[in-house]
């Protein structure tokens, strides 16, 4: 009787700790309003995108998932599926084939690289925009790959409400020359940036070069914040250094190819915002053209100039 009793005793002592654990499970299960809220099995708290760069022909940004493990033992997962929506659109599926360890009773942080093409990316933008929205939700679906016995995969869906983004353009309207020296001349490059966004934001850190006829490209730099205005185009005049080296480069193809000469244009910048999504996002523009086009540009502004006065 007395050995049954121990039984019992240890039986309890080892029981009433799962016990109070399931209980205590259930009881912040029941307390939490997520819609993420798991019971027994690892959940999302928090889901953090970054855009990291854009370019006219894709998007690169960061899908960072915060995992709660409410066990009290490590796992492992072999490998990690996602899909990537935008609105109902999936432009993503890939797998993550690192492993990753998710710690008991601790939270851990996953970063997902995601690469979108712009086709993609736009056709979604401009069905928001036609339907008058101003954001986006952005939703992904995980799939957990592991080793616990009890459940071999698990899944985690999230969603995150974005603002509408389009990334600015970059056109040159004229290019002409101010102070001549020995060491060569100062061009000026007119630039317009086209914002199709419904908010205003700031360039910093602009990085800017251009090449004629194929040459090496000449490069210049403004390190200041500049405002770009909301839905409407900013004009910029951002100078350039070229050397009569550069120029004699460029009689040959002048002389040759007349205005059917190529141009091109980059442009490498950051954006300050305060929407933690694009804020410090690095953008890369590029225009190109020939001269006749950029004089036939040039011709047009002062024509429009001239009416507006």
């Amino acid at each position: 009787m007395k050995a049954k009793w121990i039984v019992l005793v240890l039986l309890a002592l080892i029981l009433l700790p799962i016990a109070v654990f399931f209980a205590l499970q259930f009881y912040h299960y029941s307390k939490n309003e997520s819609p993420y809220r798991t019971l027994l099995i690892p959940r999302l708290e928090i889901v953090v995108i970054e855009i990291n760069d854009l370019s006219s022909d894709e998007i690169s940004l960061h899908e960072k998932l915060l995992i709660h493990n409410p066990l009290p033992f490590n796992f492992t997962a072999d490998s990690l599926q996602y899909k990537l929506f935008i609105g109902d659109v999936e432009v993503i599926k890939s797998t993550y084939t690192k492993s990753l360890i998710i710690r008991k009773w601790n939270s851990t942080w996953i970063d997902l690289p995601v690469t979108i093409n712009n086709d993609k990316l736009l056709a979604t933008l401009n069905k928001a925009d036609k339907q008058g929205k101003d954001s986006v939700m952005y939703r992904i679906q995980t799939t957990f790959h592991t080793h616990t016995p009890f459940k071999k995969k698990f899944d985690i869906d999230a969603e995150k409400l974005l603002p509408l983004f389009y990334i600015p353009t970059a056109q040159l309207k004229e290019v002409y020359h101010d102070s001549l020296s020995l060491k060569g001349v100062t061009l000026f490059l007119k630039v317009m940036i086209g914002n199709r966004n419904k908010f205003p934001f700031q360039i910093k850190v602009l990085k800017y070069k251009f090449s004629l006829a194929d040459n090496e490209w000449i490069n210049g730099a403004e390190w200041g914040e500049i405002d770009i205005k909301q839905q409407d185009s900013t004009e910029l005049l951002l100078p350039l250094r070229i050397s009569f080296s550069d120029i004699f480069k460029s009689i040959g193809p002048l002389i040759r190819k007349g205005g059917k000469v190529e141009y091109k244009f980059n442009m490498d910048l950051k954006l300050v915002s305060e929407s933690n999504a694009i804020k410090n996002s690095k953008v890369i523009v590029n225009d190109t053209g020939t001269l006749k086009e950029l004089i036939e540009l040039a011709k047009d502004e002062k024509k429009k100039e001239k009416e507006r006065q």
